[in-house]
């Protein structure tokens, strides 16, 4: 978080160019802390928290977060154990700027919170070292590395105790240019390993969630990285004024509007390997949980995604009886998505919106702009993709679902289900009724369903339904209500 916070400040860094950077002087150091210091709030400025000096042919640019915290003035909390966090700059012939960091953070919080109980957080990273190029030319940066040791986190809150660790990090971070002019590609790799956290709460039992690995993959394309940092340069020094000017919120509005669609695709992927819930009946495991993110461009049609998918599913011996257990997937993978939502319109009634006015917007704007990303009214509800597979079945369904959300009837519904090795799933039910006769009842559905299905090439058996107007309910094409 920290790294993060310090790559941030040093994106601000707007004016300094390669000329004034290239001599390593008081000068130059001088410079370098304005450009990092001149969107802070003047009391962060004045607190000294950041100095930057000359340090050979870098500069050495310190964070020292007691002084920061120190000129807040906390009232209910005490933190303790916070160093001057270094980085690295060292100025590259194309520009360019090179930066290096290692550092161990150990920090203690003590404190009480609104509700009276006294509060202890303690948290460490141990080796944390990062390398990367910043580029001016779109203030962020083009490439990075990071590293960490041991990772963990403590925290008390009366009789309430959550424990989480990793034993280690990397990360990497890469960029390319867009498809479209200005416009930069980011991808991001990196993985914690063995994490571990326990959660103690009353009257509930103490909970351990461990993972072998916590792997994730993220990527953005077609971010318009200048445009975006002139927009939050415009807020940052806006938020200074107590009541912006018509002509500031004018120019605000316009470069929201500049700065539209931000990014043309965006996706992130999280994996945790060997993850493992212990509980006093027993552990719970799964041998993989992936979950997924994806969204296009915020423009006139666009999709949110979601997704999730396990694998490997294992419960405490005896916790589900076995004629159960096997109708448990040895997989499933399910996406969901919101799809065409309208961004731009989204947008165009923003900022109609009087900005100037503090508080929270009016319930009517407040409402006005929920609809306003709704095309017609119309909500679209979309799932490309639902598997479900064992020893017993193998299905596979897509869709979409569409209605106003305001007219609980008005809506409609298309699916397409396959299954393979139907009969098998049958002949399970038809034994399992032995020992459970509601098993009858599923045996008889899933029969009257293979009698309705069409057979594709493959084998498959296959299912067109559709529920229009939510009433009509049709089944590869023959009405059933």
């Amino acid at each position: 978080m920290k790294r993060t916070l310090i790559a941030t400040g040093i994106a601000a860094a707007l004016s300094i160019t390669f000329a004034q950077a290239a001599e390593i002087n008081q000068k130059g150091a001088t410079a370098l802390k304005d450009s990092l210091t001149q969107f802070l709030p003047d009391q962060a400025r004045r607190s000294g928290f950041l100095t930057v000096k000359p340090a050979g042919e870098r500069y050495e640019i310190s964070y020292d977060f007691a002084k920061l915290v120190a000129s807040v003035g906390i009232k209910d909390f005490k933190i303790s154990g916070l160093k001057p966090l270094l980085v690295l700059a060292a100025p590259l012939d194309n520009g360019q700027w090179k930066l290096n960091s290692d550092n161990d953070v150990n920090i203690a919080v003590e404190g009480k919170m609104p509700d009276g109980k006294r509060t202890n957080i303690t948290y460490s990273i141990t080796d944390m070292v990062f390398s990367g190029i910043f580029d001016p030319a779109i203030s962020y940066l083009r490439s990075g590395e990071a590293t960490s040791g041991p990772i963990r986190m403590v925290s008390k809150s009366g009789p309430e105790e959550v424990e989480a660790s990793f034993a280690g990090m990397t990360y990497s971070l890469a960029s390319a240019n867009g498809k479209t002019a200005g416009a930069v590609d980011f991808t991001g790799k990196g993985s914690f390993s063995r994490f571990y956290e326990r959660i103690v709460a009353p009257e509930t039992p103490p909970v351990q969630i461990r993972a072998e690995s916590l792997d994730f993959d993220v990527g953005v394309e077609g971010v318009v990285a200048t445009k975006i940092r002139d927009l939050m340069s415009f807020i940052l020094a806006l938020v200074k004024n107590d009541k912006p000017s018509e002509a500031e919120i004018a120019s605000l509005k316009e470069l929201i509007r500049g700065a539209m669609p931000f990014f043309t695709a965006l996706s992130e992927k999280i994996t945790f390997n060997q993850f493992t819930v212990a509980s006093p009946v027993g552990d719970f495991g799964l041998g993989k949980l992936d979950y997924l993110l994806t969204m296009t461009e915020p423009a006139e049609a666009t999709r949110i995604g979601i997704g999730a998918r396990i694998e490997k599913i294992s419960t405490p011996p005896g916790l589900v009886p076995e004629v159960y257990a096997q109708l448990m997937p040895d997989m499933a993978d399910v996406q969901v998505g919101i799809a065409d939502l309208n961004f731009t319109n989204f947008v165009d009634v923003l900022m109609e919106v009087d900005l100037s006015k503090s508080g929270p917007l009016p319930e009517e704007q407040g409402e006005r702009l929920g609809k306003a990303f709704l095309n017609d009214g119309q909500l679209t509800i979309d799932f490309p993709k639902v598997i479900a597979k064992s020893s017993l079945y193998d299905l596979e369904a897509s869709g979409e679902i569409k209605g106003n959300p305001e007219e609980k009837d008005d809506f409609t519904l298309e699916t397409t289900v396959f299954a393979r090795d139907i009969d098998r799933l049958i002949q399970y039910f038809q034994g399992a009724a032995k020992v459970d006769p509601q098993f009858n009842q599923a045996s008889f559905a899933i029969m009257m369903a293979k009698g309705m299905a069409k057979t594709e090439p493959d084998g498959r058996l296959r299912w067109d339904l559709k529920i229009e107007d939510g009433q009509t309910f049709t089944v590869n094409g023959q009405t059933l209500q």
